[in-house]
């Protein structure tokens, strides 16, 4: 096989080391979700931050915020889904959920399993 004067010039002088890929993937753009997104991103835990949230103004603001600070910061790559999870409930469920949805002890404590 020929070699080009480029391959020739060019020698790898130092194997790269393989990094790892680390995603974290937080549920709900909140107070407590972003304290939460902000304290990852401070302590560089993960190449990538995945936020989701059903909102979707909110999750989309909140995520332009982190994109624009993440210019200082170590993370490069902060990226946002909406519904991922989609679940099935008859109208019975469905209004009983919305009833009790004002709060999160509220629905856990309604929800029978």
């Amino acid at each position: 096989m020929a070699t080009t004067v480029k391959d020739q010039l060019i020698v790898n002088v130092q194997k790269e080391d393989q990094v790892p890929h680390n995603m974290i993937t937080l549920v709900g753009v909140g107070a407590v979700g972003m304290a939460c997104a902000i304290s990852i991103l401070m302590k560089d835990l993960a190449d990538e931050l995945a936020l989701v949230n059903v909102i979707e103004d909110k999750l989309k603001g909140e995520i332009m915020d982190l994109q624009h600070g993440s210019l200082f910061l170590k993370t490069p790559k902060i990226v946002f889904w909406q519904n991922m999870v989609k679940v099935n409930l008859n109208l019975e469920e469905g209004g009983h959920l919305k009833k009790t949805s004002d709060t999160l002890w509220g629905i856990q404590k309604e929800l029978q399993f």
